[in-house]
């Protein structure tokens, strides 16, 4: 998979370090929390993400998580494994732009 370009805005330069180690947190938590099908847990930390990501910009990222946070309060665990592993291939091949917004 080639980059993916995400423009932030450069005020928040300081903080993306931080948020992105969280996220890749949270999403290894994501694997095993739908490896051991705790769909709760994975609505509750899709939720988060989804929120946390669209307020750094990493929509790709926000619209997967919303769509697991869906498929988790749904009870279809079914999408669950394609979602958590394309939020894992996005997230591992972005590449932060910051512009002056």
């Amino acid at each position: 998979m080639s980059k993916v370009k995400v423009e932030i805005d450069a005020d928040l330069q300081d903080l993306i370090p931080q948020f992105v180690e969280n996220r890749k947190k949270d999403i290894e938590t994501l694997e095993q929390l739908v490896e051991k099908n705790d769909l709760a847990a994975v609505a509750q930390l899709a939720h988060k993400i989804k929120g946390a990501a669209a307020g750094y910009g990493f929509t790709e990222l926000s619209d997967l998580a919303a769509r697991m946070e869906t498929a988790a309060k749904a009870n279809d665990s079914g999408p669950l494994k394609d979602l958590v592993k394309r939020m894992r291939v996005h997230f591992l091949n972005i590449d932060i732009h910051y512009v002056s917004m």
